[in-house]
């Protein structure tokens, strides 16, 4: 998984202002969740793009669904956007962001970035599970070797995004997790170390969710097939519900 402090993306990176818009508005026509990181990775607020106004030189996103995160996010100094449509990581960075009103609605402002960086490449790609399909990842971790199980909400063969309930988790950035195992249901169990690369909160309703993303420090090839056979079966499913 990319970090968002990663400066070795520079042959990535759009600078072309049309070709920047074009790629926001894209975002914005299908709807697709951005995470909005900052307090250098320890905070995320959940949202989407509503518009792009080039003549203000501004992009517009929703409010946040945490008053006390939207109010953070207001005092940061540099925010890092991410989203990832169909496998395509989409990624950009801004200075300040502002409130702003969207048809009659409270809404953020932030400057249409210089820089967008789009990235294809296999380990770059995060399947967002469905309720129904998250899986749990067990590992012990912190002074008391306590058993932590959390829940995957996105996985790729470069690493996993996983929650849990607690208000506080005792992993550091650049962690080795050993041992970690997920479970795959009838396409088995994954058992690896995992490297952390991003820690944070995000909300959901009125609960307030503790977020880590980690690196597959190393995947063997039988344990690469296990996965793309998962990541394969869950995709087959979703296109079946739309029919």
């Amino acid at each position: 998984m990319a970090n968002e402090n990663d400066d070795n993306l520079e042959s990535f990176a759009i600078t072309f202002r049309r070709e920047i818009v074009f790629y926001l508005r894209q975002l914005i026509n299908d709807g697709e969740r951005i995470s909005v990181i900052f307090d250098e990775g320890r905070e995320t607020v959940l949202t989407v793009l509503l518009d792009v106004d080039e003549e203000e030189n501004q992009v517009i996103f929703d409010w946040g669904g945490s008053e006390t995160a939207n109010r953070r996010l207001l005092e940061a100094s540099r925010v890092f956007f991410v989203a990832n449509p169909q496998g395509v990581r989409n990624q950009f960075i801004t200075d300040r962001v502002r409130q702003t009103t969207y048809k009659k609605r409270p809404a953020f402002a932030t400057a249409i970035p210089d820089k967008y960086v789009r990235l294809q490449r296999r380990e770059f790609f995060r399947l967002s599970l469905p309720m129904t399909q998250r899986r749990p990842c067990t590992f012990k971790a912190g002074e008391s070797d306590k058993l932590w199980e959390m829940s995957v909400v996105d996985i790729g063969l470069g690493g996993v995004g996983m929650e849990c309930q607690a208000a506080t988790v005792p992993f550091q950035l650049g962690e080795i997790i050993k041992g970690a195992v997920i479970d795959l249901g009838k396409f088995g169990k994954l058992q690896l170390d995992l490297e952390i690369r991003f820690l944070g909160k995000t909300t959901r309703g009125a609960k307030e969710l503790s977020r880590v993303g980690a690196h597959f420090v190393k995947l063997s090839s039988a344990q690469e097939n296990e996965l793309q056979r998962f990541v394969t079966f869950v995709q087959r499913e979703e296109r079946a519900k739309l029919g």
